[in-house]
């Protein structure tokens, strides 16, 4: 990615990030034909808004921790590297994140965690690292979370397509950084089983 394609991409990331993060929390209120879609009734766009800020604040810290790293080397060091490196990981996230949330309310997929009813640790592990490849319906039912995957690769083939490959093949690295989206969403089940 050149200097000035790195600064035509934070021309747009950075302002949409802003009016996402100020206004998608207004927006629902407005549209109250909105389906709901957690237990906290929060409507799709609001859980989007909500995920694109938390998303935003991780992007810029992995790209922290990539500037740290110097990786990838070819972007360089200073602020125009880390420009590259946040442009990067902030797009692959928004890709992430629109291809998932518009993909679950196109097939009408609930996209929050809900917690097992069972009591067992290890069931209850079982079940949060099941969440991963497999969406609970309200009728009982755990088809392939298509919405979930669908976003972490989408999102992870994006970014491959503009990071140097360092000698690896894009596709390797993408399918490593989906499936490790993937692992983190089991992580994140995790938590809200035990501790949330």
């Amino acid at each position: 990615m050149t200097s000035r394609t790195t600064r035509r991409a934070l021309r747009l990331v950075v302002p949409t990030a802003v009016i996402l993060a100020v206004l998608l929390p207004v927006l629902p209120r407005a549209a109250a034909a909105q389906v709901h879609v957690g237990k906290d009734s929060a409507t799709r766009l609001l859980r989007l808004g909500r995920d694109l800020m938390y998303g935003t604040a991780e992007g810029l810290a992995f790209a922290g921790y990539d500037q740290l790293t110097n990786d990838p080397p070819e972007w360089g060091k200073g602020w125009r590297g880390y420009g590259k490196r946040a442009a990067s990981n902030l797009g692959e996230f928004y890709i992430q994140e629109s291809a998932t949330e518009g993909l679950a309310a196109l097939m009408d997929r609930p996209l929050d965690y809900t917690r097992c009813p069972c009591h067992e640790t290890q069931s209850r592990i079982a079940w949060a690292l099941h969440g991963i490849y497999a969406d609970e319906m309200p009728n009982g039912t755990h088809p392939l979370a298509v919405p979930r995957i669908v976003g972490a690769y989408l999102g992870s083939f994006a970014q491959a397509s503009w990071r140097p490959a360092h000698g690896n093949s894009r596709a390797r690295v993408a399918l490593l950084n989906g499936t490790t989206s993937l692992a983190i969403g089991g992580l994140i089940n995790l938590y809200h089983e035990f501790v949330h």
